[in-house]
């Protein structure tokens, strides 16, 4: 991927962010990430921040890759396939999602989480107070 930006891109970013990394033997190594992709791909983040500034077909495509992903993030969670407080980690973190409040980290009710979203969160932090209590 050369630094001249393309329309094909908004799908293969959506692409992806639709799989987790995984080792041969099907475990999950890690999620994509707007850092791993641009490594991936010879380009700076700096570059695909800049892509996501004057192309809103692009912006639009990387907004849907993350939603996908944080989905992908919660059911893995949900069903036990990585360990919850890492997804708790990754979803407060890289998605500024911040248990109970309903905001993003910036505070804009406009970059707030939906309501399912906030009640899988919260699924997520009962099962972490579960696991803690069992142990």
């Amino acid at each position: 991927m050369a630094s001249v930006y393309r329309k094909a891109y908004c799908d293969e970013i959506v692409a992806y962010f639709s799989e987790m990394r995984r080792s041969e033997d099907d475990k999950i190594l890690g999620v994509p990430s707007f850092l791993s992709y641009a490594k991936d791909h010879g380009i700076s983040i700096t570059q695909l921040e800049k892509w996501r500034r004057e192309h809103p077909d692009f912006d639009a495509a990387a907004e849907h890759a993350v939603e996908i992903l944080r989905q992908l993030l919660m059911d893995a969670a949900l069903n036990g396939t990585v360990n919850v407080t890492a997804a708790k980690f990754i979803l407060s973190t890289e998605f500024g999602m911040l248990s109970g409040s309903g905001h993003s980290r910036s505070g804009k009710p406009e970059d707030g989480i939906s309501e399912a979203d906030l009640r899988l969160l919260r699924n997520l932090e009962e099962r972490l107070v579960g696991i803690s209590e069992d142990t």
